[in-house]
């Protein structure tokens, strides 16, 4: 697929298409952008200045490619808070110091993305972010919901008290005067268009977004009404307020509260939000990205914090990445960040020329769509999902919720990392093992040879040392085959499980591949793949060593498709005799074998091939391996008792203190190969000529004869589904040769 060029090149080749696409988004971003407004207690046209700024700065300036800035769902909640918390029940004078704190968040997005701190959105578990936003789902359909039934001033302002009250505002209903009922025949008929909007077949209907419909009925609506009744239908406090000249009405922004700490705690949340959200937002969407390109978003949160800044000034909303929007976008055909400059500059032209239009909507039906919004923040829909990954995860999720609820969204998060960590310690069975290795490098990256790697993972991957894992999967190319070995892993998390899976897919879509070994060992909290991995079983019975037994890894699920093409018999745990029949082999003399499982049969060529776990040293000192071996029991062969390695330096040197190494007068098999044995002339006699060139030609393999049986395998190699494929024909064309031979 030929990826959009980029720049002035990129707009001229793409410009038709990316103006259709940014057209369909600016019909969807204007009520959205006005109804976010009113929910942050700021005049209708902020959220109209905070789109237009950000998708014309953002556009030139930004680091991704399909994503569409604005005002932000997240931080309706956090603007609003500001507001009323600086202005200290002066909402006028609130939101002009709130445009202050606006300013100042936007200097710090851009400090951040230029120290490059765009990876920090990485150290938030997964189950505690999903509370949050489901937190400000809820907080966004308590306030909003009083609204689209015509209660603009509700008694309570807490989320919990407000959804308590609204119960009661839908009684009040019944005795309410007719303007109030108008209003809320409007809210609620649009609430109802909303969720039923799929479900309509008609195709012209889906022509028009959902959210345009909505305001585009009420609009007719009041006009209608209004020539009916010869007076405006709705009153004018149910109605959009924009100003004939909103630019006279521009002051600048109120930096007199900057030394307080209310000031600031506004605007750091103002950031935090703002960041994850877009953060976020841009990681969805270049998984969305038709053309897969990978996003600067250091880059990206520069541009955002220059746009925040110049919206404040000119009395806007915080401007983020929102994925709704972005994900309109793709949908309708978006190739290059042009998209989002013309879904700004549309806005632009709809708020100079359409603005009689605009004072037209009424509330009600712009706060249906922000309470749709909450209740798809809030997704009930995702406990279950939850629930199937782990009871752990639905635990952390809804204590953050609650958490986000009482205590606010900053307060809320950090709750909801603290308890994160003591369930991981309580599930590991202790803590000193995370603190020990917090600060310790765990993942160690090296190129076996082109465009193949192997990343080792020690200790534990969790949410707080996951960014190394990043930093180290970002530098290899998504072209390239790899293995990410986990056989020195004790936990894994299931943040860290949900990235990797990312990752797996990223690979695979542009053509490489990653491939995750040594989790098999550990016990699953739930036969869900992005489920916690630990190997202790002290801090809950749910994590039991072979639980998998009932549910095939992605890993099992490959080598059971790979038995079936090959002829293979396949067996994922084996009989534990295997583990006394693997150990009759000098290599595991010294090494403890921990279990045996994969065992792939070929039982006309006595050929087998076995995933081996094992071990030496233990505690700091420990060193696993997840070996793919191959037993071989060749038939009319006697068999010599030897070991064949890899010549490094060690075998080099220890031949000055007299060990022998067995030289078959073959060049480059002596050069490369360490042979030693008891029974020179026997071992002689084996290694045919025909042996010698096809172990010189192929990778350098560990092998060994007890006299019954050979044993292949690679030292330095994890057992990978690829790994598993190169032994088994590895041993089955040298098994071929020996026969030859015999014959």
């Amino acid at each position: 697929m030929h990826k959009p060029k980029n720049g002035f090149k990129g707009f001229v080749e793409n410009w038709q298409s990316d103006l259709k696409a940014g057209f369909v988004v600016s019909l969807v971003a204007l009520p959205i952008s006005i109804a976010l407004s009113l929910a942050s207690g700021a005049p209708a046209i902020a959220g109209l200045i905070a789109a237009v700024v950000g998708g014309i700065l953002v556009a030139h300036l930004g680091g991704s490619y399909v994503t569409i800035t604005g005002p932000g769902n997240g931080l309706a909640v956090v603007t609003l808070a500001a507001i009323t918390t600086l202005g200290r029940g002066d909402m006028l004078a609130g939101y002009y110091m709130a445009l202050g704190a606006i300013v100042v968040s936007g200097i710090l997005l851009f400090i951040l993305g230029t120290v490059r701190l765009g990876v920090l959105a990485d150290l938030f578990p997964t189950s505690a972010v999903q509370g949050m936003l489901a937190a400000i789902g809820i907080i966004i359909l308590a306030k909003q919901s009083h609204v689209m039934i015509g209660t603009l001033e509700p008694e309570n302002s807490a989320p919990i008290p407000l959804l308590l009250e609204f119960l009661g505002s839908l009684e009040s209903l019944i005795w309410a005067d007719w303007v109030q009922l108008r209003s809320a025949i409007v809210g609620i008929g649009s609430l109802l268009l909303l969720i039923g909007f799929s479900q309509i077949r008609a195709r012209w209907v889906h022509a028009i977004p959902a959210p345009l419909w909505v305001v585009v009925l009420a609009v007719l609506a009041q006009i209608i009404g209004t020539n009916l009744t010869g007076e405006s239908f709705f009153a004018s406090k149910y109605l959009v307020n924009i100003p004939a000249d909103w630019m006279s009405a521009w002051r600048l922004p109120d930096f007199s509260g900057i030394q307080s700490s209310a000031f600031w705690g506004a605007a750091v949340s103002l950031t935090f939000i703002a960041s994850i959200e877009s953060l976020l937002s841009i990681k969805g969407m270049d998984r969305l990205d038709p053309y897969k390109r990978k996003s600067n978003v250091n880059k990206d949160l520069r541009a955002l914090g220059v746009a925040t800044a110049v919206s404040g000034i000119l009395g806007g909303l915080s401007v983020v990445t929102v994925i709704a929007r972005s994900s309109v976008n793709v949908s309708n055909g978006a190739k290059t960040r042009s998209a989002n400059f013309f879904h700004g500059a549309l806005i632009l032209i709809f708020v100079l020329f359409l603005r009689e239009v605009l004072t037209q909507i009424p509330l009600p039906a712009l706060a249906a769509i922000l309470v749709f919004t909450g209740y798809k923040l809030l997704n009930p829909s995702q406990f279950r999902k939850i629930a199937q990954i782990g009871l752990e995860q639905l635990f952390l999720f809804f204590f953050t919720l609650f958490a986000t609820l009482v205590y606010g969204l900053i307060m809320g998060i950090v709750l909801g990392m603290a308890a994160t960590l003591v369930i991981q310690v309580i599930i590991t069975g202790s803590g000193a093992e995370i603190l020990r290795y917090f600060n310790r490098p765990n993942t160690l990256l090296f190129e076996e040879e082109e465009n193949k790697y192997i990343l080792n993972i020690n200790y534990f991957a969790n949410f707080l040392n996951y960014p190394r894992l990043k930093s180290k999967l970002d530098s290899i190319p998504t072209s390239a085959e790899v293995i990410a070995d986990f056989s020195n892993t004790s936990f894994v998390d299931a943040t860290v499980m949900e990235h990797l899976s990312g990752y797996v897919e990223s690979f695979e879509q542009h053509g490489g591949s990653l491939e995750l070994v040594g989790l098999d060992t550990l016990a699953p909290a739930s036969s869900h793949p992005l489920g916690v991995q630990s190997k202790s079983t002290r801090g809950s019975n749910v994590f039991q060593l072979r639980t998998s037994d009932t549910r095939l890894s992605g890993k099992q699920e490959k080598l059971s498709n790979f038995a079936v093409l090959e002829g293979l018999e396949y067996t994922p745990w084996p009989d534990p005799i295997w583990d006394e029949k693997v150990n009759q082999f000098h290599y595991f003399r010294h090494r403890r074998i921990d279990q045996t499982m994969n065992l792939l049969e070929d039982r006309s060529t006595n050929l087998m091939a076995i995933e081996v776990v094992t071990h030496v040293g233990e505690f700091t000192m420990r060193d696993s391996q997840h070996l793919a071996c191959v037993v071989l029991q060749p038939q009319g062969v006697k068999l010599p008792k030897f070991t064949l390695d890899r010549e490094r330096i060690f075998e080099r040197i220890s031949y000055l203190a007299g060990v022998q190494d067995i030289e078959l007068g073959s060049g480059v098999f002596d050069k490369r190969f360490n042979l030693k044995g008891s029974d020179e002339q026997a071992i002689r006699e084996f290694f045919s000529p025909g042996c010698l060139a096809y172990l010189a030609s192929n990778p350098v393999f560990h092998m060994e004869s007890n006299g019954k049986a050979l044993l292949i395998f690679h030292k330095e190699r994890a057992a990978s589904v690829s790994e598993f494929k190169l032994m088994v024909n590895f041993a089955r064309e040298f098994s071929s040769r020996i026969g030859a031979k015999s014959q």
